[in-house]
């Protein structure tokens, strides 16, 4: 049997390689992560077409065809009317922001005029710092997203070899997972077997739950814009739904370009811009008290800060790929450490046990 150091030194070489390996493979590994994402998703339903009669390759290829008929569809009724907003959205933008930072500045000159000549010299000093701080960041994380991959996607590369990659996945799902099952360490297989059910169970309530949020939030957020008047209201919505799969992002994302764009249209009317907040606030809401907790709940052990930082810690490192692979580590990850604390707990070093000699 090998030693616990000896183990730990192992399993710490088989994570250094994965994460070397990752890191040298990123500019190519998109597409096969993408399609790894859509079998773990659509591997539950060629499970039950196969529990049905419908043999396994026959059952994923009807899927596949299915997926794909959906999209067309969907994007054929969609496409028009989100390719209208979003040209008319980009050409509107900078003019919109130049208003809103003219509706900014005003309000700013209304409260200086009510300051000494003091305080307004601190706070254009501190909002000059601010401003520059923010310009800075903002160009760091467009540079790190660039450079990443998250702006310039092969995009050609996604379509073609991303269904390929699903297809095949499903198909021998089975047979990939007998597959890494032998090649486990036999005395540990057991362990590592429930460690990889946990992580799996947790990993597809918050995938599969956080995809309903975000459809259900996005749709909220664009029709309760678009009846408060808001123009773009729409594409605005179906942006922080999106965004809406990282905890606090979607709606935060949503509500800045909800506030620019009311800002650059009307100026300071509070209660426009009081219906902007309010609808973001009534979704969050729902979201937070009903929503998340039907569709994700707490079973799935990930705590919504460790999704942040696990999806940004993974743009930050591997661009585009980090982030699609941030929470399944985050899920892993969060699986083991429950793991190891519980035999931490368990152990005579924590219980101040001596160990037993003869």
């Amino acid at each position: 049997m090998m030693s616990a150091r000896g183990q730990l030194l192992f399993w710490t070489g088989v994570v250094a390689v994965f994460c070397l390996l990752v890191w040298a493979l990123a500019p190519v590994l998109l597409p096969f992560v993408v399609g790894m994402a859509i079998a773990y998703l659509l591997d539950p339903v060629v499970d039950w077409l196969d529990r049905h009669g419908i043999s396994r390759p026959f059952g994923t290829a009807l899927i596949m065809a299915g997926a794909v008929l959906v999209v067309l569809i969907v994007g054929l009724a969609l496409f028009p009317m989100l390719r209208d907003q979003v040209i008319a959205f980009g050409q509107a933008l900078p003019d919109l922001i130049d208003r809103a930072q003219g509706a900014g500045r005003g309000l700013i000159d209304s409260i200086m005029a009510e300051l000494t000549r003091q305080q307004r010299t601190a706070v254009s000093s501190g909002l000059n710092e601010v401003g520059k701080s923010a310009v800075t960041m903002l160009g760091d994380l467009v540079s790190r997203l660039w450079s990443g991959g998250l702006v310039v996607v092969d995009f050609i590369s996604i379509m073609l070899i991303t269904p390929v990659v699903a297809f095949y996945l499903l198909r021998d799902w089975e047979r990939i997972i007998v597959a890494i099952d032998s090649w486990l360490p036999r005395p540990y297989a057991p362990t590592i077997r429930e460690q990889a059910r946990l992580i799996d169970r947790a990993l597809a309530g918050f995938v599969r739950g956080q995809l309903g949020v975000c459809l259900i939030s996005g749709t909220l957020y664009a029709l309760g814009w678009t009846i408060a008047g808001l123009n773009f209201g729409l594409i605005i919505g179906l942006v922080a739904g999106f965004l809406a799969f990282i905890p606090y992002v979607g709606g935060l994302v949503g509500l800045l370009l909800a506030m620019i764009v009311g800002l650059g249209e009307v100026g300071l009317d509070w209660v426009r811009l009081g219906s902007i907040l309010g609808v973001y606030l009534i979704v969050q809401g729902l979201e937070g008290t009903f929503i998340q907790p039907r569709l994700v709940g707490r079973s799935v052990g990930l705590h919504d800060l460790w999704i942040v930082f696990a999806i940004l810690a993974g743009g930050a490192l591997f661009g585009f790929l980090g982030v699609l692979l941030a929470v399944p580590a985050a899920a892993a990850i969060g699986v083991l450490v429950r793991f190891g604390l519980q035999r931490y707990l368990a152990s005579r070093f924590y219980k101040g046990e001596a160990d037993s000699v003869g």
